[in-house]
């Protein structure tokens, strides 16, 4: 008997089966497709005339006649929607996405769980980050999904890397048709160059691309990202600029902008009207409301303004600019289900605010707990990976958590991994704030020296 698909109501789940490795866990991904993705998916309105609601598809769910290959392909090429989990990455989840990519232009969307690696190739296109233990996070992680494929179906906005570029590429070579295979060889020649740790090579053949094919955002946000990567802030600002003049609906080129415009501001060498950032941050948020990097962003955005504020003498005006940024940090941390970046930054400012840490709330508890496994995961890789930022999370978790000798543990690997000044003072800034508000913590002290110390070794 021959099984009747509805790919118009599909969303084809790509992931994992059974039990795999992430980081240094085992994870149940069918506890996870059934506890979570099903649940989430089949409270997903259709919207439009049709109504309904999706409906959860995996190859291994479901029963045929035929040959399950032939199924899959069918799923990745016709569902309404597909849903990627790239936690682990996997190589048959992240073969599954390209063809998916390479199917629709719309219509995907990736999630992964805290301390899962982006591959580059995918850098730009937004991953959402998920829970599932303990179990209250279950719930919040299947409301969460539902709302990113309710507003995917209802705007469909175009998700796909490979069809944008194509996309662009094919808008040139009408007009200029025999550059096609010159353009093709580029982009290959910058993503080998890419895997193979060559940026300098991969930044110029990007730039070759992009001369060959000026409207192509996919390859600019890559070579933007490139840059930023290297530290080549106003090139980088440049090509986000550029990505976001061409598409100004792109929310992820918009945080790439207001970060890099932000960077510039902060620069003591800034001209009179470089932008602070702020605008292109909150334009980004207004687009994408659960993006909490841009949530992030603008949070660090705001407490820089405050520093300014309280080091002119105008405290009460710092303090309500501060409130806003913990708020922000705040949202981004509930999004995240725990990121390390903002859920600290949030931590330091309440501190800073009302004079205390939340410790023993239970909210804080569970995602301090989670920061510390994404976290430890990226520092114990091989080779490490965000250093030396991942050990000064690792070390601050560990202060909050009262111990002292993992603190100082965690603030040595870090400082062993820095290799400029300015890495110490940021961390020791950072960590004044509980000193300003009046919070004390066993250790604290005793890092701020070491942190101090390095400064001045850094400094000669």
């Amino acid at each position: 008997m021959t099984t009747e698909i509805d790919y118009s109501r599909s969303c084809f789940v790509i992931m994992p089966f059974g039990k795999k490795p992430v980081g240094d866990r085992l994870v149940d991904f069918d506890f996870i497709y059934k506890e979570v993705f099903l649940p989430a998916i089949e409270a997903t309105p259709l919207g439009g005339p049709e109504g309904g609601y999706l409906k959860p598809r995996r190859t291994d769910q479901d029963y045929f006649t035929g040959l399950i290959d032939l199924e899959m392909f069918r799923y990745l090429e016709y569902s309404r929607f597909a849903l990627a989990d790239i936690s682990g990455l996997n190589a048959n989840v992240l073969y599954e996405l390209g063809v998916r990519h390479r199917a629709d232009p719309a219509g995907t969307a990736i999630f992964r769980q805290a301390g899962t690696l982006i591959p580059f190739d995918i850098k730009a296109v937004k991953a959402f980050e998920y829970a599932y233990e303990p179990v209250e996070e279950v719930t919040k992680s299947r409301e969460m999904i539902t709302k990113v494929l309710t507003e995917s179906l209802r705007y469909n906005r175009p998700d796909s890397p490979v069809r944008l570029a194509l996309d662009a590429q094919r808008m040139h070579t009408e007009a200029q048709a025999s550059g096609q295979p010159v353009l093709d060889e580029t982009l290959r020649a910058a993503e080998n160059a890419l895997r193979v740790g060559k940026r300098p090579e991969a930044i110029q053949k990007y730039r070759e691309a992009i001369a060959l094919a000026p409207t192509n955002t996919a390859a600019r946000m890559k070579l933007g990202l490139l840059l930023k990567d290297v530290g080549r802030w106003e090139d980088a600002l440049a090509e986000f600029r550029e990505v976001t003049r061409l598409r100004p609906d792109y929310a992820e080129g918009l945080r790439e902008q207001g970060i890099a415009e932000n960077k510039l501001y902060e620069r003591g060498d800034r001209s009179p009207d470089q932008p602070s950032g702020e605008d292109s941050l909150r334009r980004a948020v207004r687009l994408s409301p659960e993006d909490y990097d841009a949530l992030s962003s603008l949070g660090g955005v705001l407490k820089r303004q405050a520093d300014r504020l309280e080091s002119q003498g105008q405290r009460e005006e710092a303090l309500a600019v501060y409130a806003v940024a913990q708020g922000l940090y705040k949202q981004a941390t509930t999004v995240s289900s725990g990121d390390a970046y903002p859920l600290l930054n949030e931590l330091k400012l309440q501190a800073l605010i009302e004079g205390k840490l939340p410790l023993v709330e239970t909210r804080t508890r569970v995602f301090l707990k989670r920061a510390e496994q994404s976290r430890r995961a990226q520092a114990e890789s091989q080779p490490p990976v965000d250093m030396p930022w991942a050990a000064f999370d690792l070390a601050e978790i560990s202060l909050y958590q009262g111990k002292r000798d993992e603190f100082l543990t965690w603030l040595e690997r870090g400082l062993e991994a820095c290799n400029a000044s300015w890495q110490p003072a940021t961390f020791r800034k950072s960590l004044e704030l509980l000193k300003r508000g009046g919070v004390v913590l066993e250790g604290l002290d005793e890092g701020l020296k070491k942190l101090e110390d390095a400064e001045t070794w850094f400094s000669g």
